[in-house]
């Protein structure tokens, strides 16, 4: 069983430890500690070698009969340059605090890099099995990770690959994750532009908006399947955790399928296909801009996360490090309604004309 640790002040916390951990010979048992001395705390926990380490974001929490100076990104900093000197010795770091102290964090771009990921312990609270899923895929990912550090061809392995499927995804272009000198500095990438971000992967939101199918219709989870039964759906590294589909295997079915690339079908085209040589009863999606389903379906908005054609979105301001990773766009609609700002998006300045247009009532539906 994998061993990991749980930091935080305060005693009545306890029981988030026990919410995060996960029963079996492959789970996972998380330990509540309280904090100690900065570099003492480092140190000790380096000698234990843990599979995990949770931290709540104010280990300075003056409720502790100690004064300690310093949160959470102080600590999880410590952490990760011990690991630069011995990278199999690698382990993931999440943040577990409450939704104020999360909002903090997000603030502070550097802690922000150092952890895999964070969850608000009303989260962890109301979703204990979602996030223990996630936090175990965490430990295991990293685990994969170690083991085939040194091998030349990783990546193939563990993104599930198979030799015939490295030229369709780009694979020299996956390869620029080599650059990256530790497990987690290569999870931090996986998980933000691989598993997060559309490109190599797609959400359930996109793989709906590529089908042309309304999320709300009947027979989706049935299609889901599916999808799953014909391979379609990701297995590679950190898949326990996040459900996610091939995006050039997805391609490739509906291409199969319906003897046409769906990209040069209407959404009402798709899924009458898609009802047609599978039985179901799904619906397509209508295009909040025309309000109608005879629309080309490209991706999802990345504001309000409906079927978006890419005729009627905008680009937004998304440098990205790596080329398999889909830049963000959001829809006309949510330009007209102002609904990006809320999501921290920020128009692209080579879109500015069409913006001014669309709220000048320029362009209208």
């Amino acid at each position: 069983m994998f061993q990991g640790i749980f930091l935080d002040t305060q005693d009545t916390d306890k029981r988030f430890a026990e919410l995060m951990s996960t029963q079996g010979p492959q789970g996972l048992n998380v330990t509540f500690e309280k904090p100690r001395e900065l570099l003492t705390q480092a140190q000790q926990i380096w000698e234990r070698q843990p599979d995990l380490v949770a931290l709540d974001y104010r280990l300075n929490d003056t409720q502790n009969q100690q004064s300690l100076n310093y949160k959470a990104g102080a600590l999880a900093q410590q952490l990760r340059d011990c690991v630069m000197e011995s990278v199999t010795l690698d382990f993931p770091i999440i943040l577990v605090s409450n939704k104020d102290d999360i909002n903090a964090f997000f603030d502070n771009v550097t802690a922000n890099n150092l952890f895999d990921h964070c969850f608000s312990k009303e989260e962890l609270g109301h979703s204990s099995n979602t996030s223990s899923r996630i936090i175990l895929s965490l430990v295991a990912g990293y685990k994969q990770l170690i083991k085939k550090w040194n091998h030349p061809e990783r990546w193939s392995t563990l993104l599930g690959l198979s030799d015939s499927e490295k030229i369709r995804v780009g694979y020299q272009a996956i390869r620029e994750l080599d650059q990256l000198k530790a497990p987690h500095q290569v999870a931090r990438d996986i998980l933000h532009y691989v598993i997060d971000r559309p490109g190599l992967l797609l959400d359930q939101d996109n793989v709906l908006a590529e089908l042309g199918i309304a999320k709300a219709g009947k027979d989706v989870d049935t299609l889901l399947e599916i999808l799953h039964q014909n391979f379609v759906q990701y297995t590679g590294i950190f898949s326990e955790g996040w459900t996610r589909w091939w995006s050039h295997r997805l391609e490739e079915w509906g291409k199969a399928l319906c003897d046409e690339h769906l990209g040069n079908l209407t959404a009402r085209q798709r899924v009458s296909c898609l009802n047609k040589k599978l039985a179901l009863n799904l619906s397509p999606a209508k295009s909040r801009w025309e309000n109608h389903s005879d629309a080309l379906f490209a991706f999802a908005c990345d504001s309000c996360h409906q079927p978006t054609e890419d005729q009627y979105s905008v680009a937004i301001y998304d440098p990205l490090p790596y080329m398999f990773v889909r830049s963000k766009r959001i829809c006309w609609k949510c330009v007209e309604t102002g609904e990006f700002e809320y999501q921290g998006l920020e128009i692209d300045e080579d879109e500015e004309s069409i913006v001014e247009m669309i709220l000048n009532g320029e362009i209208r539906k």
